[in-house]
């Protein structure tokens, strides 16, 4: 799909470019100009002394500099011929404009002007394949060898370059934005390390990689009972409420988007409230590594708790007459006259962390909240054989990753964009439905959702182009293109 920096295809005939922009240079900024003119009149005319409401005045002045700035052909990259994802799981046949790394426009079938291709530098033929926003993890321990909850001494230690080398192989998967996550660790690591995602963020070049978000803090307020694989010398209670989190993960919270706990731990009530609501930063309070019964998990939700970790696993199962964390999933009603919202909740469908008929349960049950995270660890992108990591011996086949010499899961292994591919084999939904789960909902989890996990104008051009297998056929992030799997015939 792909051209050089100096052809583009309209209606099947190749054009030269710098030409045709040194042509339509002056007509656009006659275009700019009148529509200036016209603009300056009409909200000359419609301001009165009547009008006081600063923020109107202030609105129409703010137009008015955007128009007078427009001094340079706008350079547009039309992409056409395209499936496009709605936020309602439909797929629009149509073309989507890209520039300045943002969405500046989505044209339906038929609906573009003659006139419109002034602008336009570059189209690219879609030939019918879907163009989905990038998909976004919000729970990834670690990638291609790479820890993130290392905090090694010397040379063996997690370091800023490993994380861009994250950053830049997720777009193979289609991932474009993610949440770094570390595992249940020593204040001194969690400092340490949350301090050096914020700087490795800093350095993160534009279309370079996936985007680099906020951290998921995966513990350490964890129950005990339900560690997992965490490391319990550093398993605690927040018994001081949002005292205990600070004294854990230090004060400044600014780089730090979701955090897991067990709400039913003492002060953990507390803790909830002041990460959701008098916290400058909002954080977003994961129920996860829980014994947490059905009514306390209603009392996380008062308190602000919006989502649960990777749904059945490290918490009570589902029991008709104790239904735990799961049954919030099917309690709309019952919350809904509370005037709260059912929780969104992450499911790693891998096919091993958990079965394909209760992903499919859970999915019926709340389809809105399904959001899909690998919970990857450093083994991911590895490939089958026996992986040395830290002091761990791990052996990989296909996406199983067991302890060395037994069965004991070592963790998930699984890519985004297989849990995609599972997803919609397991629960039968449509193609844009499965879309959505990685897309638009931990858009909506993180309260991104007007700047990524959508396709609309003024959202980031952070963009998949997929074919009906859902294939991983191109990654754009920030408007560029940053991986291809091949060139589209």
């Amino acid at each position: 799909m792909k051209r050089s920096a100096g052809e583009a295809l309209v209606n099947g005939d190749d054009i030269d470019v710098e030409s045709h922009n040194r042509t339509d240079d002056n007509m656009n900024k006659n275009k700019a100009a009148s529509l200036l003119h016209r603009t300056v009149t009409s909200l000359t005319a419609s301001t009165t002394d009547d009008d006081t409401d600063d923020c109107a005045i202030q609105s129409k002045q703010k137009c008015i500099e955007n128009i007078a700035n427009i001094n340079t052909v706008k350079q547009i990259t039309r992409l056409i011929n395209a499936r496009i994802l709605q936020q309602d799981g439909t797929l629009l046949s149509g073309a989507l404009d890209i520039s300045n790394g943002l969405i500046a426009a989505i044209h339906k079938d038929g609906s573009i002007n003659d006139e419109d291709i002034s602008s336009v530098i570059e189209v690219l033929d879609c030939k019918g394949r879907i163009i989905s926003p990038g998909y976004i993890d919000i729970q990834l321990n670690g990638a291609y060898g790479i820890d993130f909850s290392n905090d090694c001494i010397g040379e063996e230690g997690l370091k800023i370059e490993h994380v861009l080398h994250v950053a830049h192989r997720l777009v193979e998967t289609g991932v474009t934005s993610f949440c770094p996550t570390m595992v249940s660790s020593s204040p001194q690591t969690y400092r340490h390390i949350i301090s050096l995602m914020n700087t490795a963020r800093k350095q993160q070049h534009q279309g370079g990689g996936a985007n680099i978000l906020g951290m998921h803090l995966e513990g350490p307020f964890f129950a005990k009972a339900k560690a997992g694989a965490h490391d319990k010398q550093h398993i605690i209670s927040p018994v001081k409420g949002m005292s205990s989190v600070e004294e854990v993960y230090g004060t400044d919270q600014e780089n730090i988007d979701i955090v897991t706990l067990a709400p039913e731990l003492p002060g953990a009530y507390k803790a909830i409230q002041s990460m959701t609501t008098t916290n400058p930063h909002s954080i977003v309070v994961s129920c996860g590594h829980t014994e947490a019964t059905y009514d306390e998990g209603i009392k996380a939700i008062e308190c602000g708790a919006t989502l649960l970790t990777h749904l059945f696993n490290a918490m009570n199962p589902f029991h008709h007459r104790k239904p735990g964390l799961v049954g919030l999933l099917s309690s709309e009603v019952k919350l809904g006259n509370m005037n709260l919202k059912r929780p969104f909740y992450s499911l790693i469908v891998d096919g091993i962390h958990v079965h394909e008929s209760a992903v499919c349960m859970a999915y019926k049950s709340h389809s809105k909240g399904c959001v899909l995270v690998t919970d990857a660890m450093a083994a991911m992108g590895l490939g089958d054989g026996d992986h040395s990591l830290g002091n761990m011996k791990v052996s990989i086949k296909g996406d199983r990753a067991t302890l060395a010499d037994s069965d004991v899961l070592a963790g998930s292994v699984v890519s985004m964009d297989m849990c995609v591919k599972r997803f919609h084999e397991f629960t039968g939904c449509s193609i844009g439905e499965a879309l959505l789960c990685a897309t638009l909902h931990p858009a909506q989890v993180l309260k991104k959702q007007s700047s990524i996990g959508i396709l609309a104008v003024g959202a980031k051009a952070d963009m998949i182009l997929l074919n009906d297998q859902l294939d991983i056929l191109e990654t754009w992030v920030g408007g560029k293109q940053v991986y291809q799997k091949k060139i589209l015939n």
